[in-house]
């Protein structure tokens, strides 16, 4: 009997595992592809779409036209797009500090003209219709005008 409830638990937890994995799977490709529309948005300069696609609070704390501003600034000095890759793309449901939902969050290794080394990290997050929103955008690069250390 011991045996029975042992291989019950066992197949329940592995088909318990599967639809997680399979739900999370979905999850990273369905955010990825707003994370891309968003991503190639702001890299041909149109930015309305691209503030349509953030979160609330996003949009709470940076009206249109400030956000333009500065995403304006930012890709002046990123220059043009030349490649972009994913390094890493994980799905997450709960995340210390943040509300419960589906989150994503996706690494992506980018070569821009005026820029080397460069890193793109994005958090998208799920709204209450199941949509796929921009929570957070985060880079890190090295300039082609730096100058090496001595």
């Amino acid at each position: 009997m011991k045996r029975t409830l042992l291989i019950i638990y066992l197949l329940c937890n592995s088909l318990i595992i599967c639809a997680q994995s399979t739900y999370s799977e979905k999850y990273t490709q369905d955010a990825n592809k707003v994370a891309l529309i968003w991503l190639n948005n702001i890299n041909q300069y149109n930015y309305e779409p691209a503030y349509q696609l953030l979160t609330k609070e996003i949009k709470e704390r940076y009206d249109k036209e400030s956000w333009i501003k500065l995403i304006t600034e930012l890709m002046q000095e990123f220059g043009d797009l030349k490649t972009r890759t994913i390094k890493d793309i994980s799905f997450q449901s709960e995340v210390e500090g943040l509300e419960d939902g589906f989150y994503v969050f996706i690494e992506y290794d980018a070569n821009y003209t005026k820029t080397k080394n460069h890193f793109e990290f994005l958090m998208l997050k799920q709204n209450y219709k199941a949509e796929w929103e921009v929570s957070d955008y985060w880079y890190d690069f090295m300039s082609t005008d730096a100058q090496p250390e001595k």
